[in-house]
């Protein structure tokens, strides 16, 4: 990824989750990521359709550790 910013930056339950849009054929796909700057990392959350995307994220979001928790 080129500018790691460039996803939509979310908030409340996603925050520090950035969710970027692309068209893959007939259908519009999400990429819910996290960037850590100091590491220079990007970790993948999920990828998906728009139904359910962001209510499965949240749910999935919930049941691991915080990324702050994991020292990134």
């Amino acid at each position: 990824m080129g500018d790691p910013l460039l996803g939509e930056p979310k908030t409340g339950a996603l925050k520090g989750v950035r969710v970027v849009k692309f068209r893959g054929g007939d259908h519009q796909y999400l990429l819910a990521y996290h960037f850590f700057p100091k590491s220079n990392v990007i970790e993948v959350l999920d990828v998906g359709v728009h139904e359910n995307f962001y209510g499965d994220l949240t749910g999935y979001l919930r049941g691991r550790p915080r990324s702050e928790d994991l020292g990134r």
